[in-house]
Parts: structure tokens; sequence; C-alpha cells
């Protein structure tokens, strides 16, 4: 199969899951993005202390983080209609309570209980949906080699929503209000989120209540240190993202331009979602952990110029925006990597957990990232900001180098398939 031929194979996936299903998982990833963006913009804009915002919006990405892999668990246990159901009737719940709390003055302990709770019931639409390709494959509907294009498709969708979210949430709030974009996440999430969860594909991913081979000894076990390598590196990744965003973000207001910092964020995020487009094109000799490991080192040795012209304050936001592109090239293949990865880590019945658990490990480094970075950037400039960034690709190298024998007896459709049910 020639390169072209393996990225037509995109063309086939429709043809597992329908139209309907690429469409609901692409736009139901999206209320996810825009909470913490939005819950900053809300509090700090009603309460005039930028403070009080950055406090709000961590508390949502902490509840996120923690959340995650509970509400994988639930939907291994439970199933994923239910669980997704739930989950989105309480985050749009906690979202309607943080602004009505904002809004009336509510105290403190409030508006960051119920940014807790949105954070802690974020709808799961992109680990789910991975869960269910993994599902796809297992039920022989979609072929293992054809699994890596599925979770290049999630990966890019992944990428189109970090970019699309905040920037609807920004657009919103400057049209309108801040209460209106994240009443905006709320009808999303009521539509498309619940659309989501009672999918027939949600009947791929049988409930273990449900499951005959629930404790059957022939199931193979979870492997416990490829998902801990996975995780950490992940970890890394999302400290990346949030010293990156802090050093852009500390650039922009300096520049009297504080609008542009998620312009020039975005590109990233657009940059990624190409790459992503093409991972299928990549050669099969190019392994699995090989590609996990390259990702990092690439992603360290490309953002060395960001880092240099940006932490120096040589150009304008412009050559921000230029450089940025150069990391955001191995930013999706890492991201789909990982994801291909972890579909052989454990049995079919438990992948909605470990999807999470990865995707609670970008979040979780995202936090650290953002919060070092921007006390460093706030005391020394952007320079300790972007090498923070720096040192965050590095320590993903490391995890992936020090791993890779780990990784590389892995390989989709590892995992041996147990009963379940099909489409309900």
């Amino acid at each position: 199969m020639s390169r072209w031929d393996a990225l037509r194979t995109y063309s086939a996936l429709p043809s597992s899951v329908g139209y309907g299903f690429l469409l609901v998982t692409l736009v139901g990833r999206i209320p996810a993005t825009m909470g913490q963006l939005g819950s900053l913009l809300l509090v700090s804009g009603a309460t005039g202390s930028l403070a009080l915002g950055g406090a709000t919006a961590s508390v949502y990405a902490l509840g996120q983080a923690a959340g995650g892999p509970l509400v994988g668990r639930a939907a291994d246990r439970r199933g994923h209609r239910p669980t997704g159901l739930v989950s989105a009737l309480l985050h749009a719940a906690s979202l309607v309570a943080l602004v009505v709390f904002v809004q009336g003055d509510a105290p403190v302990y409030a508006t960051l209980t119920a940014a807790a709770a949105a954070g802690f019931s974020v709808p799961q639409v992109g680990p789910l949906s991975r869960a269910r390709w993994t599902a796809l494959v297992h039920r022989r509907r979609l072929t293992a080699g054809r699994f890596p294009v599925a979770m290049s498709f999630e990966g890019t969708s992944d990428e189109f929503a970090f970019v699309l979210g905040p920037a609807l949430v920004g657009v919103i709030a400057a049209v309108a209000s801040p209460r209106t974009a994240v009443l905006a996440a709320v009808a999303l999430t009521l539509t498309v989120c619940v659309a989501f969860a009672i999918h027939p594909t949600a009947g791929l991913v049988s409930s273990q209540k449900d499951d005959a081979d629930t404790h059957d000894k022939t199931v193979p076990p979870v492997r416990g240190l490829p998902i801990l390598l996975l995780a950490a590196g992940l970890v890394g990744l999302g400290c990346y993202f949030g010293s990156i965003q802090a050093a852009v973000t500390w650039r922009a207001v300096d520049a009297g331009a504080a609008g542009a910092a998620g312009l020039v964020y975005a590109v990233l995020g657009l940059s990624s979602a190409i790459a992503g487009v093409l991972v299928p094109m990549l050669p099969a000799s190019f392994t699995l952990a090989r590609r996990f490991q390259a990702g990092f080192l690439l992603l360290a040795l490309l953002s060395v110029p960001l880092v240099l012209i940006g932490g120096l304050g040589a150009g304008g936001l412009w050559v921000l925006g230029l450089l940025i592109v150069l990391p955001g090239i191995p930013i999706a293949p890492i991201l789909v990597t990982a994801y291909t990865l972890a579909e052989t880590t454990v049995p079919v019945r438990k992948i909605s957990w470990v999807m999470t658990v990865l995707t609670s490990a970008v979040v979780i480094g995202y936090a650290i990232g953002a919060l070092v970075s921007g006390s460093l950037a706030d005391r020394y400039g952007p320079l300790p900001a972007f090498l923070t960034g720096l040192g965050a690709a590095a320590l993903g190298s490391a995890v992936a180098t020090m791993g890779r024998h780990r990784l590389a007896p892995l390989s989709p459709g590892a995992v041996p398939m147990t009963a379940g049910h099909g489409i309900q």
C-alpha cells in the first residue's frame, strides 16, 4: 500500500460507524475545551479579579483531571449510555450553577465548588470515542490495520476542538458576554454530548455487569507499566502546552495585545491537526514505540527556535505565530501514537478507563505547566516559561526513550477479543 493509499483509508471510517458518529464525536468534544476559559472570563469579568478567575479555571482543570478516569471506569462498569447521559446532565447543571453563583455574588467557595463539579463531570467524548473504535476492532467491524487511522481522526478532532472551543468562547464573550459563552457550552453539552451518549455505537462497549467474562481467567491482565509510561509521557506533553501558553500570553500582554495570545496559540493546534491527518502516511517500519520517542525528540528540537526568540523577546507576535508552527508538527502524532498503544494495554472491557487516564494525564500536565510557567513569567519574564516548556518536552523524550523497549512489543489489535454485544 502506497502512502497516498494509506491516507485514503479515512474513507473507510464512515462505513464502520456512519457519518453521524463522526460528526457528534467531533463537535461533542468542543464543550470540554470551552469550560476552563469560559469560567476564567466569567469570574474575572464579574469580580474584576484575575486571580479569582485563574483560581476558578485551575479548580475546573483539577476537577476534570480527577473526574476523567472515574467517568471512564463508570462507562466500563455501567455502559456508555447511562454514564454519558449522567455526565452531560451534571456538567450542564454545574455550569448553570456557576453562572448563577457568579451573577448572584455568591460566596467564593460556592463558585469554586461549582467550577470543580463542572470540571469533574466533563463528558469524556474523546476518550470514550476512542474506546468505541477499539471495540469495533475487537468485534472485527474495523480491521486492526485501520485502527491507527481512526486514532489519527481522533487526534485531529482533539486538536480542532482545542482550537475551536477557546476561539468560540472568545468570540461569544466579545460579541455578547462571558455568561453567554458559558451558556453556549451548556447548550452544546445538552445537544451534541447527549447525542454522542445515546448513539448506537454506545452499545459496542458492553458494561461489565453484562459481560459474562468479567471473572474469566482467560481475560488478559492490565499491563500497568506501559500505561504508566504513556501517562508519564503525556503529563510532559500537557506541561508543554501549559508552559507555552503561559509564555505566549505573557508576550502578548507585554505587547499590549492580550487578545492575540489565543490566536498565536491556536496556530499550534492547527499545525498539529494537519500533522495528525497525515499520520497514516508514516511507513509501517516506523514502529509505534519509535514514533513515540521520535515525536518527543522532535518536539524538543523544533521548540528551540521558539524558546530562544520568544524567550529573549526578539521579533513581534507575528514571529511567534510563525515559529510555533514547528513544534505543532509532532504533537498530534505523539497523541495518536499514545492512544494507539494504549489500546493494547487492557482488555476491551476496561478500555474506556485507560483512555480517560491518558486524557487526564494531559490535563494534569497542563495545570502544572500553566502554574509553574505563569509564576516564573510574572517574576522573571518569558524566558523561564519557555524553558519550562522545553524541559517538559525533554521529560517526555526521557520517558519515551527509557520505556521504548517496554512499549515495543505492543501493536494494535494485540488484546484478544472478549465477549460482548453488538450495536444495540
